[in-house]
């Protein structure tokens, strides 16, 4: 996997755009490792794969630039963002987390370490479920009534950077490199499909054969048997139909071929953003109109072809906005 992650959207910019040459042919490269080397085998391969990939990197660019611009994760701003706030039940829980995500520790322990602010994507899972509580209806207050609680969790921070540029940059790779696991995953679900395929033609063969061994047309069973026979021989003809289709033998590779471009072509469908406006109180109880201490949530959520729905923030985390790690409490409270 490590070539998977060599430099892509790592030069300059070209112009005022990012998709130049020499990133399209990084990209074709990255495509190819993450997916089927062998791919490279086929003549012709590079040109069929450009326009797809531009397409791609097009679509990753248009992504990154629908990101909100970073806001300052600190323990003052958790109480001036509303969307900060929401995420988190406290400046000191936003602190928690931080201080407990592996991808932050692993960059605070690396070179670039020593950055001041860290930028990073904050990434969560949104959730609702109905909740029965109070309510105000006109002066009266009604209990038991059905409501709609929004909660943020599984918070977790991608790609952490010293800088803002190099941080969009490798989210746009990583946008990228979804879009090449969902080429990887329909590939990897061909060869299964073939492979089942061709552990069941040999079983029918083999019970066409026992048949065909047996056949001495001495017997009304015969007639079953014949008849079996030709059943068995038109399911085989069925799985030779379906094996074709999947791409056997020789054109194997460029089945594969196939699904790469295709899923390339096809980056819109299978991961992209849209705005999310939410309106809710300060425990979290969706509301219909503004006012009062209902509060507005203006959000991207990312969707992708395969997992839930992510809402992404980028921030800008202050060093003094990490909590330490206190590894013997963690300790101690694992063995309680």
């Amino acid at each position: 996997m490590s070539r998977l992650f060599q430099s892509l959207f790592g030069g300059k910019p070209a112009g005022n755009g990012l998709r130049d040459a020499s990133v399209v042919e990084r990209a074709i490269d990255r495509a190819l490792d993450a997916t089927d080397p062998r791919l490279r085998s086929i003549a012709g391969h590079r040109k069929r794969l450009q326009p797809a990939v531009a397409k791609a990197i097009d679509h990753v660019i248009a992504l990154g630039s629908a990101l909100p611009p970073p806001v300052e994760a600190s323990a003052r701003t958790w109480g001036e963002d509303d969307r900060l706030s929401s995420f988190f039940a406290s400046s000191a829980r936003m602190a928690e987390v931080f201080g407990a995500d592996r991808a932050l520790l692993d960059f605070l322990e690396s070179p670039m370490g020593g950055a001041d602010p860290v930028h990073a994507l904050l990434v969560m899972e949104r959730t609702e479920k109905k909740v029965l509580g109070m309510a105000l209806q006109g002066e009266h207050v009604q209990r038991e009534v059905s409501q709609v609680q929004v909660s943020f969790d599984k918070h977790r921070l991608l790609e952490p950077q010293a800088s803002a540029q190099d941080h969009r940059r490798l989210v746009m790779r990583r946008a990228f490199d979804q879009v090449l696991t969902a080429a990887l995953t329909r590939i990897t679900m061909a060869s299964h499909e073939r492979e089942a395929l061709e552990a069941g033609q040999a079983v029918l063969k083999a019970k066409v054969r026992a048949l065909q061994s047996s056949h001495f047309g001495l017997s009304h069973a015969d007639e079953g048997e014949g008849t079996d026979a030709v059943a068995l021989e038109a399911k085989l003809a069925q799985i030779g139909r379906d094996l074709e289709a999947t791409g056997t033998g020789a054109r194997t590779l460029p089945r594969h071929l196939d699904l790469l471009v295709e899923t390339l072509e096809q980056a819109p469908e299978q991961l992209f953003a849209q705005p999310l406006s939410i309106l809710m109180d300060r425990l979290g109880i969706r509301q219909d109109t503004a006012g009062g201490t209902t509060v507005r949530l203006d959000l991207v959520e990312v969707r992708r072809a395969a997992g839930p729905p992510l809402v992404v923030l980028p921030v800008a985390i202050p060093r003094d906005a990490i909590a330490k790690r206190d590894v013997f409490a963690e300790a101690k409270r694992f063995l309680i």
